[in-house]
């Protein structure tokens, strides 16, 4: 999984959960380089990530 604000590699996963109602499985990663929070989403055939909150300004 890459970071999508600065394509690093280092991301950890904070927690997961499952949208029954949507078919998605969901978990939430923190890049420990650049600090960004972003979802990834895996379900129905279909894989995104969604930015979730800004990333740590240095």
């Amino acid at each position: 999984m890459k970071c999508p604000y600065c394509g690093s590699e280092g991301v950890e996963a904070v927690k997961s959960w499952d949208m029954p109602k949507m078919g998605y499985r969901v978990t939430h990663y923190r890049c420990k380089n650049c600090g960004g929070l972003f979802n990834h989403y895996v379900g129905r055939g279909k894989e995104f990530v969604l930015r979730v909150g800004p990333r740590r300004k240095t």
